[in-house]
């Protein structure tokens, strides 16, 4: 054996020069004959099963690995290379088992922990990859692929903040990566930064121009902005190199689906039902293919597949250790701040300085057409809006420092006070756009109405819009969303919780508008596709301009941005009846909940006239 020794050990260290060298049928052929002068060489038989697995011959790896093992069963090396066989092959649970018995073996294995958590990351156990992931990158900073990965699932996971310290750094690692250029442009996307995110995959793509993640990245960002040639380009491109690339395929359905093509985005998504599906695109899927379905009218169809999709997205996203009742909470320390006389706690002098300079507030709920408002009044030249950015949260963040959880904090608020509070407003919406003192804000967030008190003790001047439409529609049309997860959003994974919220959320701002002289327009939604002119000049008069015929032309307008909400593909086309009283077709699904939404269908004017 101390001759075979020595008659292998340069040989072992030839093939792993080849190996880095990419010279993988060189490296195979010189280990073989390694293993073939020293069969009981476990070394060896792990470089063979790595080589294997690096050129497709998967059944090859895992059979070297289990040599290797037969040898060593404490070899945490070939541990690792087996359950990258099996993980090629499929055999997800034995890969897992594998991985975990190497970093029980060797807990410094960096490899072991890096293929652990893309093997979790796999099967949708996003807690646990990055972990995994988190282990590799203690061990190994510099360790490109760990880190890219780590910042990708913080990605999908929301966690933007972290992901991006991560990805710059997996950046500064690898400027040339175009895997890392297009992690970085996810982000980026996902903070509403477009064209910066349009860049860094047009980057990747030029580094390799056959590089499917950016194709799917520009198809996506081109659908989404209304562009469906450019997108339709992209996805053709790309499904010639993966023809079951399952995020081409969705976006190609959704192409479908505004083209108006809806049988044949429903056969695209329904011959992915056959694949295995990522686990972190497979909810997205259902709740695409539901709005499809409700589309030719199979309600049946389409309300299983919301609730599979919904299932499915709670499964990947959100921790078991999660606070379901967070933003309950969350409403329950805003509440504490509303008395029955915070009304006379009106006005200071300071505030007549900077009554001209207040935004125009448009809230209401998820889907009840603040979207559509938003476009619409981003259209008049003397307008300019902002949509869904943090302005209001920031705010509120600022109050919360100087309430220090007093009660009567909101009705003793200073002078300077509220002129600190509207710097911090101001300061970060300028953080996103150029704010023009010639044109009116308009900031839109539905789901600052359960801010409304603060926002009208910071700017008593400020008008309000209240977008409104049936709660039975907003209802089903939020359960129907993939909506980008947070503490609000995970309410929308079941009615009874979507219900809930409702009814918590517009409850708070009748109580407000009942004790505050808060100046309001409330628009319903049914109304504005009913006549749209008439509600538009109503609006546009409560705000206090003249009408603008660039108004009419709202989705042509809508067409030169990118809108993050999921109504994007519907405001960029003509106003359109279909999504009216949806609910009606829904019905038997409301019944457990009628008692709760009918004192608001009541209040909003929607209850339907007896006899």
């Amino acid at each position: 054996m101390a001759k075979s020794n020595v008659l292998t050990r340069s040989k072992k260290t030839k093939v792993q020069a080849l190996m880095q060298e990419g010279r993988l049928p060189e490296a195979k052929e010189l280990c073989t004959n390694i293993v073939c002068i020293d069969k009981l060489d476990a070394d060896a038989w792990v470089m063979q099963a790595v080589i294997s697995r690096r050129l497709g011959l998967h059944k090859e790896s895992e059979a070297c690995a289990r040599q290797a093992l037969s040898i060593r069963p404490d070899m945490a090396t070939a541990q690792t290379a087996l359950g990258a066989a099996l993980q090629c092959q499929g055999n997800m649970q034995e890969a897992l088992s594998r991985y975990r018995q190497a970093v029980t073996i060797d807990p410094n294995l960096t490899e072991a922990h890096y293929l652990l958590g893309n093997a979790l990351r796999e099967l949708g156990l996003l807690d646990e990859a990055v972990a995994s992931y988190r282990q590799a990158c203690a061990l190994q900073p510099d360790f490109l692929a760990a880190v890219s990965n780590l910042g990708a699932t913080l990605t999908t996971q929301g966690q933007t903040e972290e992901a991006l310290k991560h990805l710059n750094h997996a950046l500064k690692l690898a400027p040339n990566s175009p895997q890392v250029l297009c992690n970085v442009g996810v982000l980026l996307e996902r903070d509403g930064r477009f064209e910066e995110a349009r860049n860094k995959f047009h980057q990747a793509l030029a580094l390799n121009a056959n590089f499917v993640d950016a194709l799917v990245s520009l198809a996506s960002l081109a659908e989404k902005m209304g562009h469906l040639d450019t997108a339709k380009s992209f996805i053709t491109k790309g499904l010639a190199l993966a023809p079951d690339n399952m995020s081409l395929i969705i976006t190609s359905a959704r192409v479908a689906r505004t083209e108006g093509r809806h049988r044949d985005a429903i056969d695209l998504l329904e011959r992915l039902m056959g694949l295995r599906p990522d686990p972190t695109l497979a909810g997205e899927l259902y709740l695409t293919l539901g709005k499809l379905y409700d589309q030719v009218g199979d309600v049946d169809r389409a309300f299983q597949s919301f609730t599979e999709g919904n299932r499915l997205v709670a499964e990947v996203l959100v921790p078991d250790n999660y606070d379901r009742r967070a933003y309950q909470h969350k409403l329950d320390r805003i509440t504490a701040y509303f008395t029955n006389t915070l009304a006379s706690a009106w006005g200071h002098p300071e505030e007549d300085d900077l009554k001209d300079n207040s935004p125009v507030f448009l809230m209401g709920f998820a889907r009840s057409g603040t979207t559509l408002l938003d476009q619409i009044l981003d259209s008049h030249p003397r307008m300019q809006t902002l949509s869904e950015l943090p302005t209001v949260d920031a705010m509120h963040e600022a109050f919360l420092a100087l309430a220090k959880d007093r009660p009567d904090a909101l009705t003793t608020l200073s002078g300077d006070e509220i002129a600190k509070l509207r710097k911090v407003y101001f300061d970060t919406a300028a953080r996103f756009v150029r704010l023009d003192s010639k044109q009116m804000l308009i900031d839109k967030m539905p789901l600052n109405t359960i801010m409304a008190h603060i926002i009208w003790r910071v700017f008593p001047h400020a008008k309000f819009i209240l977008a409104i439409r049936h709660p039975c529609d907003v209802c089903l049309s939020c359960f129907m969303q993939n909506f980008t997860l947070n503490a609000a959003m995970m309410s929308f994974q079941t009615m009874r919780d979507t219900v809930e919220l409702y009814a918590r959320v517009m409850d708070m701002w009748r109580n407000y508008v009942r004790v505050l002289p808060i100046n309001y327009h409330r628009i319903r939604y049914e109304d504005l596709v009913a006549d749209f002119e008439g509600e538009a000049r109503r609006l546009i008069g409560f705000l206090g301009f003249e009408w603008d015929d660039a108004v009419l032309n709202y989705a042509e307008h809508a067409k030169g941005r990118v809108i993050k909400t999921p109504s994007y593909h519907q405001v960029t086309q003509p106003i359109y009846q279909h999504a009216k009283y949806r609910w009606k077709r829904y019905a038997r699904h409301f019944e457990l909940y009628m008692p709760v939404l009918t004192p608001f269908i009541e209040y909003f004017g929607y209850a339907e006239p007896q006899g």
